[in-house]
């Protein structure tokens, strides 16, 4: 992906992960996003970094089991 800011359906194709599921990470404050109206917009930027952190967690969860 090659823009900066997508959208919620451009977002979905990128993460891989349904849009309804991406909706409810949104109302729910759980993954970075901005509104332009009430459109919703992701910078890419950012959610590389939130999914970074997400696999840090998970790595040192599965640490100590």
């Amino acid at each position: 992906m090659t823009k900066e800011i997508c959208n919620i359906k451009e977002l979905s194709i990128y993460i891989k992960i349904s849009i309804p599921e991406i909706r409810k990470l949104v109302r729910e404050k759980k993954i970075p996003h901005f509104r332009v109206g009430n459109r919703i917009k992701f910078d890419i930027k950012e959610i590389n970094k939130w999914i970074e952190k997400l696999q840090e967690k998970e790595t040192k969860n599965s640490l100590f089991l």
